[in-house]
């Protein structure tokens, strides 16, 4: 919880004293917030970790534990079962989601930041957003969540592990709490593929490749209603 916490303490911080309504706020959700915090505290302590291991460069065996190797062909087997369920269960609970959002919006500690003029930092944002959101937080994400804490989860959650450590990884996105429901179950295939196949590399690709679409959908949305 701690780099969801930090994240979202740093996206406050730069809103409070930055903000300004003609740049995009996706400048402090997804580029200011990740470059200074999200990523270093995440990867940092990874580092950290393995520092005190007396690991060698940047080496992180035994802090990521579910590293083995997967070889390309079987990428085209575990991507699609981790994205197919996971569509199917977005798609399914969106009348939820957008009942929670609209519920819920108006108590977002972000909801009163919201873009008022078309915005000429748009093109920088664009490929920040694209390098960042889409490519580099999913894979310090999953080196840190799956290949990191997902192990070392306590014994005593048994069964449970896969549903607690999903629900920790949705409601540590602070930003978006309508999303903790849907997040928690359509999570659920990336994690049992990632203690399957003893690796965190699929669920990699298959997060960047969520995060990419995503951002290209509320792209998207946003040229159309200009």
């Amino acid at each position: 919880m701690a780099p969801g916490v930090a994240n979202i303490a740093a996206t406050l911080l730069g809103l409070a004293t930055l903000w300004n309504p003609s740049l995009p706020p996706e400048l402090f959700f997804g580029v200011f917030a990740n470059i200074l915090v999200l990523i270093p505290v995440q990867l940092g302590w990874l580092y950290y970790v393995a520092k005190k291991r007396r690991n060698r460069g940047w080496s992180l065996e035994g802090v990521v534990v579910y590293d083995r190797p997967v070889s390309w062909p079987r990428y085209f087997i575990w991507v699609p079962v981790i994205l197919v369920p996971t569509a199917i269960i977005f798609v399914a609970l969106e009348p939820i989601t957008h009942w929670l959002e609209t519920t819920l919006v108006g108590v977002s500690v972000l909801a009163k930041y919201q873009v008022t003029a078309g915005p000429e930092a748009v093109g920088i944002v664009l490929v920040a957003h694209i390098l960042l959101t889409g490519i580099l937080v999913p894979i310090t994400e999953e080196l840190y969540f799956r290949g990191y804490l997902l192990p070392r989860m306590p014994s005593q959650f048994g069964r449970l592990r896969p549903a607690v450590h999903s629900l920790l990884f949705s409601v540590y996105h602070f930003d978006a709490p309508w999303m903790i429901p849907v997040r928690t179950l359509g999570l659920l295939p990336l994690i049992y593929t990632t203690l399957h196949t003893g690796s965190v590399r699929p669920g990699i690709v298959a997060h960047c490749l969520v995060n990419l679409a995503n951002f290209a959908d509320a792209g998207s949305r946003r040229i159309g209603s200009q």
